[in-house]
């Protein structure tokens, strides 16, 4: 009684939050996002009376929507979840700070795609999920991850992972004092064991989840229990069960009508030593149409219920039936039998070893003297690659060394190189910055007064006695080989048969000289100048030469200094 009112009470103060607008909505989603745990239905109510224009931004939606999910998956009603995850993921996977609610999105999704089936994208999401979840203290949470990844395996008939992650989950609900969860854990624990076929482990982890149940007062965790303790006790052909034990899963099976419980009703007969009456209550088992789960036990238990009935043709088609269900739930797994195969090859040999002593006394040290030789080969073999291995380290470690002598040679060239060509622009700049300048005044003044006449003269002697030193038109080309990595070099080797005005042309442009004065260098008009660089330029562009997009990419560079 106490649980509904609680969940009535909690529901009113929740809707009377969420029925104010504004501020009032961010303090309803923090209350349901600490009452999901405990009264999932009563948050869903609360929160579907939230009009959608209160949430405000993407924060809030993106909360609502986790805790909506959340309550969807806790009560049973998740049809809507992939879409509400979608709008939290969307939003939280932008913020890393939010790792907590991270995790539980991708948690919800993988839930959500083991629901459809889909247990390699589950598992995926749930080992994203222990990635992340790594970096916070979350036992409770780790916990419930960690049983979900053990039900994976568990579907996959990959027992012993799934014991393991079974166990690290019931450690971390011990940690957060979480019982009920604990209790999950430990019958997982003993379901994954009895496939496994070690009984003893399993009874101990059944003993322990009955206990906690006992102590929880819950009836759902006590018939689970009391169920694997029934199958342990029919798997096991040695050990008799203890008549209280055997009491309390007869009453605690009487009232289950469905498929599992009318199997444990059946077991229970089988144990009291009424087959017949197990036998009509695995007729009603398998009439309710149970999972591919159940088959399995309910063949076994058939199979049980009909050797003791002495009705050994049926019994034989039981054992048959339980071993074609196990082997097919195996390929659906697996895709493949190999332990099938191996006990098919161990029971011929078994067939023959009456008659066969001799000759297999023979083929054993045959077989014996072969695996040795197989193994003395592999040996070798094994060390071979390892020491081939430990070469291609060593050669691996070597051209490391090297490239890292030729990365920092490499640097130290490329700086020196920056250094030499920042230095070279500089002398370029100092140097001809005078004549630069005069002969661009020359240009623009030559028709002027007489005043200014005589500095033209002036200017024009320097520029025509630059322009026919030789001496300094070929500092000119060193100094642009050394600025411009070989440019004229380049030039020079590619189009031998260029005129020496075209080449001289391109050396002042390469050299950064105006038009202006290039035409003064070259007595030329501007105009030509214009016409024999757009000229050169084409010839260069469409030439074979194997430099000639750096060429281009040079004129193209003068042109922009223009």
């Amino acid at each position: 009684m106490k649980r509904p009112l609680y969940g009535r009470i909690l529901c009113a103060a929740l809707l009377f939050g969420a029925c104010t607008p504004g501020r009032q909505t961010a303090d309803t989603l923090v209350r349901c996002e600490k009452a999901v745990a405990s009264a999932p239905d009563s948050v869903m109510r609360a929160l579907k009376a939230i009009a959608p224009e209160n949430l405000g931004g993407r924060a809030a939606q993106a909360r609502y929507a986790l805790i909506l999910a959340e309550a969807g998956d806790r009560t049973g009603h998740a049809d809507a979840n992939d879409s509400l995850l979608r709008v939290a993921w969307n939003y939280y996977r932008e913020h890393p700070q939010e790792i907590r609610r991270q995790c539980k999105t991708l948690y919800y999704q993988g839930r959500d795609k083991l629901r459809r089936g889909d247990k390699p994208g589950a598992l995926r999401l749930f080992l994203e999920v222990e990635e992340k979840i790594r970096q916070i203290d979350e036992p409770y949470y780790t916990g419930l991850l960690y049983l979900r990844i053990g039900e994976v395996y568990h579907a996959e008939l990959n027992f012993i992972r799934a014991y393991r992650y079974c166990r690290e989950a019931r450690d971390r609900f011990l940690r957060a004092e979480r019982p009920r969860e604990t209790a999950e854990a430990l019958l997982a624990m003993t379901s994954a064991a009895l496939r496994m076929r070690d009984l003893q482990r399993a009874r101990r982890d059944c003993t322990l989840a009955l206990e906690l149940a006992d102590e929880l007062h819950d009836d759902t965790l006590v018939r689970r229990s009391l169920s694997l303790f029934a199958t342990l006790y029919v798997v096991s052909e040695t050990e008799r069960i203890p008549e209280d034990l055997l009491h309390r899963i007869e009453t605690a099976a009487c009232c289950d009508s469905t498929s599992a419980g009318l199997c444990t009703r059946a077991q229970v007969h089988l144990l009291r030593g009424n087959p017949d009456r197990a036998l009509r209550d695995l007729q009603q088992a398998e009439e309710r149409h149970p999972d591919c789960e159940e088959l399995p036990i309910l063949s076994y238990t058939a199979f049980r219920a009909e050797t003791a009935a002495g009705h050994y043709p049926e019994a034989t088609c039981a054992i048959h039936r339980f071993i074609y269900l196990n082997d097919s739930l195996t390929r659906a797994a697996l895709h493949t039998s190999a332990g099938m195969i191996e006990k098919e090859y161990f029971r011929e040999r078994s067939a023959f070893a009456d008659y066969r002593m001799r000759s297999r006394r023979i083929t054993e040290r045959i077989v014996a003297a072969a695996i040795l030789l197989v193994l003395l080969l592999a040996g070798l073999i094994v060390r071979q690659r390892l020491r081939l291995q430990r070469s291609r380290t060593e050669r691996g470690l070597q051209l490391l060394r090297e490239a890292r002598d030729e990365y920092r040679k490499l640097a130290e060239y490329i700086m020196e190189k920056r250094h030499t060509e920042s230095r070279l622009r500089s002398m370029i700049a100092s140097r001809f910055e005078v004549i630069d300048r005069l002969g661009k005044t020359y240009y623009e003044r030559e028709n002027t007064t007489s005043g200014q006449l005589a500095m033209a003269r002036q200017v024009k002697q320097l520029i025509d006695g630059f322009a026919e030193n030789g001496e300094m038109l070929e500092e000119l080309e060193q100094i642009v080989d050394e600025a411009h990595d070989g440019a004229m070099r380049k030039l020079r080797n590619d189009f031998p048969r260029m005129k020496e005005a075209d080449t001289r042309l391109l050396c002042y442009i390469f050299g950064g000289f105006s038009p202006q004065v290039i035409s003064l260098f070259m007595e030329e008009s501007v105009a030509n100048i214009y016409a024999r660089k757009s000229r050169l330029k084409s010839r260069i562009r469409h030439s074979d030469s194997p430099h000639k997009e750096f060429l281009v990419a040079l004129l193209e560079g003068s042109s922009d200094r223009c």
